[in-house]
């Protein structure tokens, strides 16, 4: 018994689940009990003057007398719904009521004693023993009446002593109150329809259990057994309902019977659905009673050919059952699809995900084919009504598992999400899913839309999942820099893109399907469809920053830019493990296109100053080499200040670029200076403003950010 149940709930499933014998006992010892309390109280209060032996005789006989009409109510009210035996039992409990109101108004002066008290306690629960055992109703009332006769005499005693009075009136109130309840669930009742007066006509007849038998079967049965017909098909769908009833009250005890092993999935302390249930469809089959499932077998095996409307009213009866049940196991097991609905207007992205994955994983794995499986039980041979009652039953929950998912496959909240691992399980959910909605629903035409609307969410979800990791990326790709600061260093479509690819890498296996059936690329035989548009992508990425790079006024800023950029693409390739799908060739690609930026960066930046160090062996004269110098002098810090502007992210990719510079420049004008010490001698130190060692210490302090500019 759940521990989380209320103590009324608690209270109706002790009584459901006591049998009929144990009621029986019950009502015997309460009648025997109550009234022996009752006559020696009686007789104590008006017949002192009584020997003992007469005494014992008349409560003897008197016991015996209603312990036996106790049984034989009990029985017959088992047995069938006879009006005669309402009818007496009715007269019964009127007549006794009378008798013990004439009584207690004679003893209205009288001191209460012990045994009169025990005896309306008994009377009690005698009564609702039998409120229980034969579904009637009123007699429920009758235990009213006890009850309330019992707390006014404990008052008489002792006004406290309605407190305990009290406590023992509560459960069997609680009880009396459920017995509407239990007139619909409880029991089973037989099918009868008894023959027209027509001695040539061939009869039918019901065994014991109220199913039908062919003539040729009743004539081994008891010679006492009724004849019968089959039921009519206007009185089938009332005889149909009530043969649902002792199904219907099982429901809640099947629900639990699922929630026990299912606990630790439901719980998150385990992460994989019981093999026990999946393994077995017949979990919850065979914690039925094979008599409650082989009655209504047999209603429909004897019934009359179905005609439309009563097929149709037969169908509505069974799903709308059958739906209760599904609602039933949702609230057990605290999956309502209802609440998961819910969540989504709350926001708790992460929890109505994971409510509706474990929901599919249960409905489609246990519930849908235990289903199938129950209509096949009870439906046989009619197949058309089996698969119309299966598809009523489970359609509507299988339809709101969809619409969650189809919730989710709209480009407007996959965008508001953002990224989000639990869009990933819901497509793997899904996925998993379609070869479950094949079997279940495809093989009728009533259930093959919705496992063609199944395979159509699906692919929804695929087509946004693919246009928000590579078509919104190839849109994002075409870098726009109005406005731009350089000093930013990295772009910001540049860190959005990588992260979104790094994103598409750690659900590498799943994009692996989608791209396999929805590329946009040409894919390579034997060459992963993931790494082509990973590579794809990131082309597109360096060819846009490279046409975004020959807009800046200052081409050696965007040199470096580019150069930036490009060396955090490859770092976060290699940091995501990107790498492993892409490859080294591609790796080596990337630092040969890095190595020639950084070449181009020279040419732009410092081609210029080298130029002015350059010597011409045929023309080299005083003039000459003076306004060289000259002009060094003059750009040289110039280009100090342009190349001071931007900066590298990577200062070791910073140091590398300094380094290739100052390979090339520093020796250039320490020859320069030194053909110019030749030429001038004494007088060459008039002109040199730098010495080799100054200019090498200036090219250091370069890419460092100093300064900035806009684009």
């Amino acid at each position: 018994m759940p521990t989380g149940s209320s103590l009324p709930d608690q209270l109706k499933d002790w009584m459901l689940h006591r049998s009929h014998e144990w009621w029986l006992v019950s009502s015997v010892l309460s009648a025997a009990v109550g009234l022996i309390c009752f006559a020696v109280s009686f007789f104590n209060h008006h017949l002192k003057e009584w020997n003992l032996l007469l005494k014992f005789s008349i409560i003897s006989v008197a016991c015996i007398a209603l312990i036996c009409i106790a049984v034989l109510i009990a029985k017959k009210m088992l047995e069938g719904s006879n009006p005669w035996v309402k009818a007496h039992l009715v007269f019964f409990a009127i007549i006794v009521t009378y008798i013990l109101t004439f009584f207690l108004d004679k003893e209205k002066e009288e001191e209460p004693d012990v045994y009169g008290l025990v005896s309306y306690a008994a009377f009690a629960v005698l009564f609702l023993s039998l409120a229980i055992q034969t579904r009637l109703d009123f007699l429920g009332e009758i235990v009213y009446f006890f009850l309330g006769v019992l707390l006014i005499r404990l008052m008489e005693i002792k006004w406290w002593l309605v407190f305990p009075g009290a406590c023992f009136s509560y459960p069997l109130i609680i009880l009396s109150s459920f017995l509407d309840e239990l007139s619909g669930e409880r029991g089973r009742l037989p099918i009868r329809t008894p023959l027209p007066a027509s001695p040539d006509a061939e009869t039918s007849h019901v065994d014991d259990t109220g199913a039908l038998m062919s003539p040729q079967q009743s004539n081994n049965t008891d010679t006492d057994t009724v004849p019968l017909l089959a039921p009519q098909p206007d009185d089938l769908l009332d005889v149909f309902r009530r043969a649902l009833r002792p199904l219907n009250g099982m429901d809640k005890e099947l629900a639990r019977e699922l929630q026990r092993p299912l606990k630790d999935y439901i719980t998150d302390r385990s992460e994989e659905v019981p093999e026990v249930l999946v393994n077995d469809p017949n979990f919850l089959v065979d914690r039925i009673s094979p008599q409650v499932l082989d009655e209504l077998n047999r209603l429909m095996k004897n019934s009359p050919q179905f005609e439309e409307d009563i097929k149709n009213l037969v169908v509505d009866e069974y799903s709308r059952s059958r739906k209760r049940f599904l609602e039933i196991c949702q609230v057990e097991l605290q999956l309502n699809v209802q609440q998961t609905w819910i969540d989504i207007h709350d926001g708790s992205e992460r929890h109505r995900i994971q409510r509706w994955i474990k929901l599919s994983n249960i409905a489609l794995r246990m519930l849908f084919p235990y289903e199938r499986r129950l209509c096949q039980r009870i439906f046989g041979s009619h197949s058309d009504i089996s698969d119309k009652c299966f598809m009523q039953a489970c359609s509507e929950l299988a339809q709101d598992l969809l619409n969650f998912t189809d919730h989710i496959a709209t480009r407007r909240n996959f965008e508001q999400m953002s990224y989000s691992h639990s869009i990933f399980q819901v497509f793997r959910t899904l996925n998993l899913s379609i070869p479950a909605f094949e079997s279940l629903f495809s093989n009728s035409h009533f259930g093959s839309s919705l496992w063609i609307e199944a395979a159509r969410v699906k692919e929804r979800l695929c087509r946004v999942i693919k246009d928000y990791f590579f078509t919104e990326l190839e849109e994002l790709a075409h870098v726009d820099g109005s406005g731009y600061y350089i000093r930013d260093k990295i772009h910001s479509t540049t860190i959005r893109v990588m992260f979104r690819l790094s994103d598409a890498f750690r659900e590498r296996d799943t994009l692996e399907l989608i791209l396999h059936d929805y590329p946009m690329v040409d894919v390579m035989e034997g060459v992963s469809s993931l790494s082509t548009h990973i590579a794809w992508m990131i082309e597109l990425l360096e060819t846009n920053l490279e046409a975004f790079t020959k807009k800046f006024k200052n081409a050696s800023v965007g040199s470096i830019y580019l150069i930036d950029n490009v060396n955090y693409i490859v770092k976060k390739v290699c940091g995501t493990q990107l790498n492993t799908i892409l490859g080294d060739t591609w790796l080596e690609e990337q630092s040969a296109k890095i190595d020639q930026y950084i070449k181009d960066y020279q040419r732009i930046s410092w081609d210029n100053v080298l130029g002015f160090l350059k010597l011409d062996s045929d023309n080299v004269t005083t003039e000459s080499m003076k306004e060289k110098l000259r002009s060094f002098n003059e750009q040289f810090p110039k280009t100090l200040v342009e190349q001071s502007r931007p900066s590298l992210d990577d200062q070791k990719l910073r140091q590398d670029i300094i380094e290739s510079v100052r390979l090339v420049l520093v020796p250039a004008y320490g020859n320069f200076i030194n053909k110019f010490r030749d030429i001038l001698l004494d007088h060459a130190d008039e002109y040199i403003e730098y010495s080799t060692s100054e200019v090498e210490s200036r090219l250091r302090g370069t890419l460092d950010g100093s300064f900035f500019a806009f684009f």
